[in-house]
């Protein structure tokens, strides 16, 4: 059974601990493990864990104090993007009730980063943490505690990328199913800007009447993990048919088919779900794991036969 570890490193680099992961035995698994091992040698990690417990509405507030101050600041850079202060939050009103002032925020960031790049100057840093801010404030308070967990091999050169098939075939769109809440391995979307997905989760119907859709074309060697509340929150069949059968009935009554065919694999709900979690967990166990060995050091592939 192949097995994909994330390797994870305490501040003081001295001890390492790890999550491991069973992969699933599917076509679009085993293309991502082997990208996964093509790439390693010739790139760089880049990793992010994101720790967050229970939301109130002091700690939205807080976040959207914090969005007005990096407004500010990319304002002040003057380095080609301003924001208008008419995108200021409301600090009156609660952060996700301004839907239509977070969904602008989040176009700015993607079309900045599609025009220049990434880290290429303090701005475009800013409007990162922009992007964060936004995907923490969409869901507004809730009483749920999560850790979500990336890791990206980057930085491949572009003579082994030219020589990799990265394209994803309907086939593999086919196997996407709705985001995992618990403990599952998935190809991380990698791609800046919104898809049809994330639309629906954030009602967002004007991205797709401008055209600015941004489905994932490519496979990745990034991959990410979801850990919210509890195991309970692991999908299942039936959870994962309601959430397709409530998003193309989103898609129905905003009449997309004028602007898409979102019947079309490339906008099947979800992302590529690679394995399972191989040990049992509770949200406390990876809150204590992730504040104790904060950062991810590598992933590991093992190949057992």
């Amino acid at each position: 059974m192949k097995k994909v570890q994330l390797i994870l490193e305490n501040e003081s680099k001295t001890k390492l601990e790890k999550l491991e992961w069973g992969l699933y035995d599917t076509e679009s698994a085993l293309k991502v493990f082997a990208l996964l091992e093509d790439t390693k040698r010739g790139s760089t990690m880049f990793p992010r864990i994101d720790l967050r417990q229970k939301h109130t509405v002091f700690s939205t507030t807080s976040l959207a104090n914090e969005m007005n101050s990096v407004i500010y600041k990319i304002n002040m850079l003057g380095e080609g993007c301003e924001i208008p202060d008419s995108l200021m939050l409301d600090l009156f009103i609660p952060p996700h009730e301004q839907v239509g002032k977070l969904n602008t925020l989040h176009e700015i960031f993607q079309q900045y980063t599609e025009q220049y790049g990434t880290d290429i100057n303090e701005t475009q840093v800013l409007l990162e943490r922009v992007n964060i801010i936004v995907h923490m404030l969409e869901a507004g308070p809730v009483e749920i505690d999560q850790v979500f967990m990336v890791a990206k091999q980057e930085e491949v050169s572009r003579h082994l990328l030219n020589a990799l098939d990265l394209g994803m075939s309907d086939d593999d769109h086919m196997e996407r199913l709705p985001n995992a809440l618990w403990g599952v391995l998935e190809m991380d979307y990698h791609t800046v800007g919104k898809d049809l997905g994330a639309c629906f989760f954030t009602n967002d119907t004007e991205l797709v009447e401008a055209g600015e859709l941004r489905q994932q074309t490519q496979l990745t060697p990034c991959i990410a993990a979801n850990f919210m509340t509890s195991s309970e929150w692991a999908p299942t069949v039936e959870s994962d048919a309601l959430q397709q059968q409530q998003f193309y009935e989103w898609c129905d009554n905003n009449n997309l088919d004028q602007y898409i065919d979102y019947t079309l694999p490339e906008y099947r709900l979800g992302r590529l779900r690679l394995g399972e979690i191989t040990e049992q967990h509770t949200i406390t166990d990876i809150q204590t794991l992730v504040i104790q060995y904060p950062s991810i050091k590598e992933i590991m592939l093992i190949n057992d036969k």
